[in-house]
């Protein structure tokens, strides 16, 4: 009898866990234009502070590195948002002069299959509905969907600045309130370190990749190149999905413009450049400081994305980490979970905070 009531102890557990897990994660979809800009002011917080600490060895006081550091975050921010809201204006403007082009390869189109004795009628149908007024409205979608990445910036900015000034404090008071050894501050020792070297490293990627595609598409002469490097730029932060987000917006425009075959050279070369930096390049600088499957990878940017939107999307590895270093990491009921999340093998079983 003792064992059925344990039993029925450890459903009831289950599912007054699961159903907390559901409120929590309803609470955050609600609330998430208010968390998501919070969550990125973390995260950028959390990576930006050896750059306050590299201001202080070069012989600056704490408070105007912390000023400095703030003002570089500022005019880097507004300068992004700036150039893509700009970039993005022009093509909606331009986007009808590409008519023509359009008209003329689809008649190029019709031509080629008409002398291949193919059925032409229901290609000629789809292409005579791609009228500029809906390729003005796709424009229009995708590139809200890249803006919506960046909206809640004012908000982000104030949480960031505000996290900054308090970063000194709250050290000290962590130092106070935990020992030097205790698995607490072990645990956010270890998941910051994570974090700056996946940002730094990922953001340092990005860069290298927004540059040369945005040197490739300037030979080929497609119009936008700085557009279509900063859109690489930010989706390389979202796994997976983010290769073809940054692939799709180029080769329209070039197959626009010159046609099949240079689209065709477009898709080649983004093939390329990014196959060989995300195959050879990225493997080598981030080691095996993610430690997170392939699989939760992808399943954290559809579960995330959902959660929070366009900015679930790209924090979704910086929060899978967090949730699986942090909250499923410290427990022995749930370590199992952060083994079954991690690339390598299973983590040693961590000492209890009471020990400490």
């Amino acid at each position: 009898m003792l064992k059925t009531n344990t039993g029925n102890s450890s459903v009831l557990g289950v599912l007054m866990g699961g159903a907390g897990l559901f409120l929590i994660i309803a609470g955050m979809k609600l609330a998430s234009s208010i968390l998501s800009p919070i969550l990125l002011a973390v995260i950028i917080a959390i990576s930006v502070t050896p750059l306050m600490d590299w201001f202080q060895r070069k012989g600056l006081s704490q408070g105007l590195s912390m000023l400095v550091t703030i003002v570089v975050l500022i005019v880097a921010i507004v300068a992004l948002i700036a150039v893509i809201g700009f970039s993005i204006n022009q093509v909606i403007v331009t986007l009808p002069q590409y008519a023509d082009g359009l008209q003329g390869q689809s008649d190029s189109l019709q031509a080629y299959l008409a002398s291949s004795g193919l059925d032409a009628d229901s290609v000629e149908t789809a292409i005579q509905g791609t009228e500029p007024s809906k390729l003005l409205t796709y424009v229009g979608s995708l590139f809200g969907g890249v803006l919506g990445l960046l909206s809640g910036v004012v908000l982000m900015l104030m949480v960031l600045i505000f996290m900054l000034l308090s970063t000194p404090g709250l050290t000290s008071k962590m130092k106070t309130d935990f020992s030097q050894n205790s698995p607490t501050m072990n645990r956010f020792r270890g998941l910051a370190k994570d974090l700056r070297e996946y940002v730094s490293i990922t953001t340092m990627i990005n860069l290298l990749v927004g540059v040369v595609n945005t040197v490739f598409l300037f030979i080929l002469g497609v119009d936008f190149p700085i557009l279509w490097g900063l859109l690489a730029f930010l989706t390389g932060y979202i796994p997976s999905v983010g290769f073809w987000l940054a692939l799709i917006p180029p080769a329209a425009m070039a197959f626009l413009e010159f046609g099949a075959t240079k689209a065709l050279i477009v898709v080649i070369g983004y093939v390329v450049i990014n196959g060989g930096v995300q195959n050879f390049l990225q493997p080598k600088l981030m080691g095996a400081g993610l430690n997170l499957s392939s699989l939760v990878v992808v399943l954290s940017l559809f579960f995330w994305g959902w959660v929070l939107g366009p900015m679930g999307a790209l924090l979704a590895v910086p929060l899978t980490m967090i949730v699986k270093d942090v909250i499923l990491d410290a427990y022995d009921d749930t370590r199992g979970l952060a083994d079954l999340m991690s690339a390598d093998s299973p983590s040693k079983p961590a000492p209890d905070d009471s020990a400490a």
